[in-house]
């Protein structure tokens, strides 16, 4: 018997939502202060409400950073906030559940800034510009003493316009409301707040040189400031009679299931290299299943990252390769050569899931900002105006899939292995970030509270 198409089933029911449901907007301060100025270090606490569900994709920081450098000396300042001027300043987020530490993500500036460059096309960055607090566009091109990068709008967000010797030292303060990423907001299903020992968000601010550029004459650095700080989000309550619905669907553990994905971020010193020798750089990363690797390249020397600590330059050379490892299972099977610039692209497409899907892609990197860009040890970066994005990512993936498969490749009997072919020798040494994303499953158990997260 044929099946009718659902375009025109006109008698199908659609089904309601119980009559005692609401939802509400919340907005959480700071359960620890109102103002947050160090130079870094400093813990910003979030207490979430221990009732309802919580709609995990509407966790949303806001706030306001004021960059002063009145207080600097000598007080010229011609400077830039690097990567997404919303996140940069964040360290290290951390969820805790019921006292026990659920995840930390260190690094996570660099992470925001790195998804936002691979995963947010050119019209979406525009219409965060906004949101993200990206801003402003510089008067002078370079990097040197007295000059500030030509950022476009869409990377980064200028403080003070570049003028001859420096301009008077003043004030800047803007807002922001940027999604945030962990593991509660990566999953797939509604989070059971009720059901929970109580849930607390986290963060750790970064030291304010590794997010804040200065170039003018003595380069000391502004102090900055946190205000208005609130973590915003959505809640469902379903009515006192869902509490047994949902009792009813822990499997025969007694758990609730989540599905979720995370971010493992893991460096490793990348010494002065040697032209066309073979280097292996070790990963101690041990996850169950890893969904794809994205390999960061970030110089020590001012003048080879103009973005600082959020850009990503080439490490292997115009004429190098890249290959990793997992399992003893190579990834590709052949290496990655930076001469075919398409190829690398494409398998750091790939390793989003849009290999084939190249017409709803999200990757916003410009062909100078991935290929013209100066290699590690180039000092001459007078022509790199705009971040450096030669992030070198593979899919590990067995079977690309949204189901609650744990489909990734297994690292828990052996580390992630990197393997270098620099084509070039380098004179500077490096930090080679590799971002690992995994697949996770969050454990809720109805009776006890406690969760356990499986990776």
């Amino acid at each position: 018997m044929a099946a009718l198409p659902k375009e025109i089933q006109y008698n199908k029911p659609m089904a309601s939502l119980p009559a005692e449901t609401s939802s509400m907007n919340v907005n959480v301060r700071p359960s620890n202060g109102a103002e947050f100025s160090r130079s870094g270090g400093d813990i910003i606490q979030f207490d979430l409400p221990a009732h309802s569900f919580l709609v995990p994709s509407s966790l949303t920081l806001r706030g306001e950073i004021t960059i002063d450098p009145t207080a600097a000396s000598p007080t010229t300042f011609e400077g830039f906030m690097a990567g997404v001027p919303g996140a940069s300043w964040i360290q290290r987020v951390e969820t805790i559940v019921g006292g026990s530490l659920l995840e930390s993500v260190n690094d996570y500036g660099r992470l925001y800034n790195m998804l936002a460059q691979t995963n947010v096309d050119y019209a979406t960055k525009a219409g965060l510009q906004t949101e993200f607090a990206y801003g402003g566009n510089a008067d002078k091109a370079g990097v040197g003493a007295s000059a500030v990068p030509t950022f476009n709008n869409l990377n980064g967000r200028l403080l003070q316009k570049g003028g001859t010797g420096g301009d008077a030292a003043v004030a800047t303060s803007f807002t922001f409301a940027i999604p945030l990423g962990c593991l509660l907001s990566s999953c797939s299903e509604l989070i059971p707040l009720s059901h929970m020992g109580g849930v607390r968000i986290q963060l750790t601010t970064d030291q304010v040189a590794n997010y804040v550029r200065n170039v003018a004459t003595g380069k000391a650095l502004p102090v900055v400031k946190f205000t208005n700080l609130e973590m915003n989000f959505d809640l469902v309550d379903f009515g006192g009679a869902m509490d047994g619905v949902v009792r009813s669907m822990a499997d025969a553990n007694g758990d609730l299931v989540l599905k979720s994905q995370g971010w493992n971020i893991s460096n490793v010193a990348l010494p002065i290299q040697v032209a066309n020798s073979q280097n292996e750089f070790v990963y101690n990363i041990r996850l169950s299943s890893i969904k794809s690797l994205i390999l960061q390249g970030t110089g020590t020397a001012k003048d080879e990252c103009v973005n600082g600590l959020f850009d990503a330059v080439q490490v292997a050379g115009d004429t190098g390769s890249t290959q990793f490892f997992i399992a003893n299972r190579a990834y590709p099977q052949t290496p990655l050569r930076e001469s075919n610039t398409a190829s690398v692209m494409s398998a750091l497409r790939q390793s989003f899931g849009e290999a084939h899907d190249i017409y709803h892609s999200n990757i916003a990197i410009s062909n100078k900002c991935f290929a013209t860009i100066p290699s590690l040890g180039n000092t001459d970066a007078s022509t790199h105006d705009e971040p450096a994005s030669h992030y070198v990512g593979m899919n590990t993936e067995k079977l690309s899939t949204n189901s609650v498969m744990m489909s990734g490749e297994s690292s828990q009997l052996t580390p992630i292995n990197v393997r270098l072919n620099p084509s070039l020798p380098t004179d500077n040494t490096a930090t080679l970030t590799l971002y690992a994303c995994y697949d996770a499953l969050i454990a809720i158990n109805v009776a006890s509270r406690q969760l356990q997260v499986r990776v």
